[in-house]
């Protein structure tokens, strides 16, 4: 479906999609629901130069198999947006998933997205994507489950309220080209359960707030790494922690695991090499062949952080 003008699939109230093969190329929006945009399935291509999918309320995908390229949003609601399940590809946009006066809720799901500004933006009232006044009043990102890939040209996920992360797996990389955050948040940032890594500039970086269940460490090295090179945390036996192949330039990597615990005393190596499985950026199930020794650190409180 090709549109020469205004948006490929339109509706003054509710679109609801359940089904199909849905290929769309639009100098408009993709898909805008004017109410709401409902999507319970179906096989997706939307090429846009407005947001790919769009409502001035809410958006609840359920399922469904997506490639979006947009020269605007991928998935932008003004109200709630909700993220069940489904294959999400964003290989281009401005802001991936954006709420602008809403929550965001990823359940589960596999998303990687790729923006020149913020991956996850959860505006909360500050304006269209984000710009304008603060506003953190109660407005949530929540992930409770996922497989959550964010490639970012600004914040990797920027929230202006709160998050609350209860499970699933989330890989953030944010080059240190400029004073944006892999992480950043102005409400609180409870980090309850999952896995969560963050590499980006040390300039505004943020790990977890202290309110977690779960532990974080935060460590800001002397010096910019180029991308690729690795950074693996072990603990004293010698057990893989983390090892990561950032995709972009970094010197701040904030990281939570479950396998961080207290009282317990970590090392932090730089470079070297691995012969486990590559997928995102972390290696699986491999052996590291040692680069340099960073810094040790014990994990004290919730959140660790190491300068």
């Amino acid at each position: 479906m090709n549109t020469a003008g205004g948006e490929a699939i339109e509706a003054e109230t509710n679109v609801t999609i359940s089904s199909g093969e849905i290929t769309v190329s639009s100098v408009g929006k993709g898909i805008n629901g004017t109410i709401s945009t409902l999507i319970d399935g179906g096989n997706f291509i939307i090429d846009s130069v407005d947001d790919a999918i769009h409502s001035n309320g809410t958006i609840t995908i359920n399922n469904g198999s997506f490639v979006i390229s947009s020269d605007d949003d991928a998935i932008h609601a003004d109200d709630d947006l909700v993220i069940n399940d489904g294959d999400i590809n964003i290989t281009n946009s401005y802001e991936g998933i954006e709420s602008g006066e809403g929550n965001i809720t990823i359940n589960d799901g596999e998303i990687h997205l790729v923006s020149s500004d913020d991956g996850l933006n959860l505006a909360a009232g500050g304006g269209v994507s984000g710009r304008g006044s603060i506003s953190t009043g109660n407005y949530y990102l929540y992930i409770n489950g996922g497989y959550i890939v964010i490639d970012a040209g600004g914040d990797g996920i920027d929230a202006n309220a709160s998050i609350v992360m209860t499970g699933g797996d989330v890989i953030v990389s944010r080059s240190t080209a400029s004073s944006n955050s892999a992480l950043d948040y102005d409400g609180s940032f409870a980090m309850n359960s999952g896995f969560l890594v963050a590499t980006g500039t040390s300039r505004m970086a943020e790990a977890p707030g202290s309110s977690s269940d779960q532990n974080s460490v935060l460590v800001n090295f002397s010096s910019t790494q180029s991308a690729g090179t690795l950074i693996h945390i072990e603990d004293q036996s010698g057990q893989d922690i983390l090892t990561l192949s950032p995709a972009k330039s970094y010197d701040s990597v904030a990281f939570s695991s479950p396998d961080l615990a207290i009282g317990s005393t970590y090392n932090v190596y730089l470079g070297g090499s691995s012969s486990g499985t590559l997928l995102d950026g972390l290696y699986t199930d491999g052996t590291y062949s040692p680069g340099t020794k960073y810094k040790s650190f014990t994990i004290s409180s919730t959140v660790t952080t190491v300068n």
